[in-house]
């Protein structure tokens, strides 16, 4: 019986293991322009495509292609890491248009509380 006890705490550790709760974010998010330009995951950027830079201090490049899921304005929008942002803290992150407008919200608001994950 109390191999059983054992086997059954190590099988359960070993599930929580392989299978991380994701970490919810709060923080803010603005937008970028792409113009066409080649962004730190080595793809050419667009403004109608879905695509989110993170903060370079979160090691953004090998966060590439990895989704995260964005909450604001009682909107939710998954997009992939497609660049790096210099200039934002861990708790920002930057949206291309597509993104930003996907939230609902105005790009004349420039800036906008949200709640993110990465999946």
């Amino acid at each position: 019986m109390y191999f059983t006890q054992i086997a059954t705490v190590v099988a359960i550790a070993a599930g929580a293991a392989a299978s991380p709760v994701a970490r919810q974010n709060s923080g803010q998010a603005t937008f970028y322009q792409a113009n066409g330009g080649t962004g730190s995951c080595g793809q050419q950027l667009s403004n109608s495509q879905m695509g989110v830079a993170v903060s370079s201090n979160m090691g953004c490049t090998s966060m590439c292609g990895q989704n995260v899921q964005i909450e604001s304005n009682g909107q939710t929008v998954s997009a992939p890491v497609v660049d790096c942002c210099p200039s934002c803290e861990s708790n920002h992150i930057d949206l291309l248009p597509k993104v930003f407008e996907s939230l609902g919200i105005s790009q004349s608001e420039g800036v906008a509380p949200v709640t993110f994950s990465f999946n």
